[in-house]
């Protein structure tokens, strides 16, 4: 048995420095020398058993030719737009996705996951598509309504209002631009 599993590996050796190269059939030494030792040892099982062997492979063969109508199955999640706007979002750490932003930077988010601009346009109080001369127009107007330094001797809690306004005002302007 020990003969039939060199003679065997010497043989896939050379078949493999035939047609994939020497080198190649250098690195599947050790492949090869496992084989050789599972053949020498568990060789005699195999001769043994061939007969039975090959019966099973020959009805599971035939099995599966007469029954071209049975299907494997295959379970494929299905993915609507919302899992990938969730898995950017996750990725970037930020509340939004990021694509291209105003100012000429890119934000850390690599893949550029797409941002719901709706709540911009209602921050500034035009509709959706607008131009960017009206967007500038009502940005303008905005600014002027709750600009920071109108507001410096009033109480507090007023000027924290409108210094937030502010900064979603900003912040709304500067993603449509």
């Amino acid at each position: 048995m020990i003969t039939l599993a060199i003679g065997l590996t010497f043989a896939i050796f050379f078949i493999i420095a035939i047609f994939f190269g020497m080198t190649r059939a250098i690195n599947a030494l050790p492949v090869l020398f496992v084989l050789m030792l599972l053949v020498s040892f568990f060789g005699f099982i195999i001769i043994q058993f061939f007969p039975i062997i090959l019966i099973i492979i020959a009805v599971n063969y035939f099995r599966n030719k007469n029954n071209p109508n049975k299907k494997k199955n295959y379970y494929y999640k299905t993915y609507t737009q919302k899992d990938f706007e969730d898995m950017f979002r996750n990725q970037s750490g930020q509340s939004y996705g990021g694509g291209y932003q105003g100012g000429g930077h890119q934000q850390n988010n690599p893949f550029g996951a797409y941002e719901d601009k709706s709540k911009y346009y209602k921050i500034l109080g035009v509709e959706e598509g607008a131009t960017h001369e009206e967007l500038k127009k009502a940005f303008r107007e905005l600014a002027k309504k709750h600009h920071p330094d109108k507001y410096a001797n009033a109480s507090e809690e007023t000027r924290n209002f409108h210094e937030k306004k502010f900064k979603e005002i900003n912040e709304a302007y500067e993603k449509l631009q």
